[in-house]
């Protein structure tokens, strides 16, 4: 699968490419309490009610392109690994890694969130797309 990644997109919040330790990205609201009892080897997506935790390549076997994004639009190509909402009480979600390496905050208003993510292939993705949908 061939998921393209146009940073020149005016949608687009943010971009990075980095080796994620424990191939794991979360996106969450920061005041989430949810604890994920969450098997990533037998399964690539965990969601609680208000964060999402994503399985990708970890470090040792490389980098991940990330972007993302405030819509849908343009952006329908790749696998859909979630969509989906998460409750938000705090105006923001944060999407990072375990290490806090990456780091964005995203302002959306309080209450529920759409959020379709989209990757290159199930489980040990190299590319993703974060995609906010309201």
């Amino acid at each position: 699968m061939n998921l393209t990644l146009n940073h020149d997109d005016e949608l687009l919040i943010g971009g990075a490419m980095l080796f994620i330790d424990h191939g794991l990205v979360i996106v969450e609201d920061p005041q989430s309490s949810y604890l994920h009892d969450w098997d990533p080897s037998g399964e690539y997506v965990s969601v609680g009610p208000d964060s999402l935790y994503l399985s990708v390549q970890p470090s040792v076997d490389g980098p991940v392109k990330m972007g993302i994004f405030n819509s849908d639009s343009g952006h329908d190509d790749g696998v859909v690994y979630f969509d989906g909402e998460i409750t938000v009480s705090s105006g923001v979600i944060v999407v990072h890694d375990a290490n806090d390496v990456l780091r964005f905050t995203v302002r959306k208003p309080k209450g529920p969130v759409g959020i379709r993510v989209l990757v290159d292939e199930g489980g040990l993705a190299t590319k993703m797309k974060i995609l906010f949908l309201s």
